[in-house]
């Protein structure tokens, strides 16, 4: 028995088989969030997401990709893990069969300690690059040592701050904000995105990596774009912005991707699960050009 058959519930929503090609991502939702620390509900994330996937139009005519005709395979949600430990060493154990098998992951959140098991399992030439209105550098969290507020930081403890790359961050401790200068963390902060010249600042941060697994935080976004997430904060950036950024990926070697923290509990007209569906959408037809 593999670990994803262990682990998995097979509830598939958003497959999409086809006979002569394989998939270029294969799905699977982390519907986890015990570690929330302001709203909960992201652990309904994942099937607000796949929802709001068929509803929209994902044909991109600047990348001539239609996402909906992108073969994927769906294999439906993590089972309910009592402890962060236990689904982070659960997420890594699915991940690291994806990459002993070359197949590409695509996590979807629940809270973002999701990915601090699927990063560990990724190979050690691929960098992280996390949208983010928050660092989660703390060391503890409301007494918790592994949360959605510290994962980066038992992240950075394990493999450094070399193969990171933080974009948007607005919202965090003086400690961490200290612990950024002190390890040299490669940022581009949520003012420096609101600068003239952000498309320059953000291609040349990302030009140091050629293979590079994303995560997206939806907080990432101004609450007027993305009210239903865990932790909102104002001063954040449009969907459009965000989009823009996922696009100039392209041509880089996607090694895999989450989408976390999208809270459908707060999100009373759906816009969030919508945007979150379209960040999904543009990933996953950057990904499909790296192949």
């Amino acid at each position: 028995m593999s670990y994803r058959e262990l682990f998995i519930s097979t509830q598939p929503t958003i497959t999409n088989r086809q006979q002569d090609r394989p998939p270029v991502a294969y799905v699977f939702g982390v519907p986890y969030d015990a570690t929330t620390s302001y709203r909960p509900g992201c652990r309904f994330g994942p099937d607000a997401l796949r929802e709001a996937f068929w509803k929209i139009e994902v044909y991109d005519p600047e990348l001539d990709t239609d996402a909906e005709s992108i073969p994927l395979e769906d294999l439906g949600n993590l089972d309910p893990m009592p402890q962060p430990e236990k689904m982070v060493d659960a997420v890594k154990k699915v991940v690291s069969e994806f990459v002993t098998d070359r197949k590409r992951p695509a996590v979807l959140g629940g809270e973002h300690s999701l990915t601090l098991g699927s990063f560990r399992a990724m190979p050690d030439d691929v960098f992280l690059i996390v949208f983010d209105a928050h660092f989660d550098l703390r060391d503890e969290l409301y007494g918790w040592k592994l949360s959605h507020g510290t994962f980066l930081r038992r992240l950075s403890e394990n493999i450094g701050t070399q193969r990171i790359l933080h974009v948007g961050g607005r919202a965090a401790s003086k400690e961490e904000w200290e612990f950024v200068r002190k390890n040299d963390l490669k940022h581009l902060s949520g003012r420096e995105l609101d600068s003239e010249d952000f498309r320059k600042k953000f291609t040349d941060l990302v030009s140091v990596a050629d293979k590079i697994y994303v995560s997206v935080d939806m907080d990432i976004l101004d609450p007027a774009f993305a009210p239903g997430v865990g932790t909102p904060e104002p001063g954040g950036i449009s969907t459009a912005k965000l989009i823009w950024m996922l696009k100039q990926l392209r041509g880089k070697k996607i090694s895999g991707f989450d989408i976390v923290e999208l809270d459908p509990a707060y999100d009373g007209t759906g816009i969030t699960a919508v945007a979150a569906a379209a960040v999904f959408s543009t990933l996953l037809s950057v990904a499909s050009l790296s192949e």
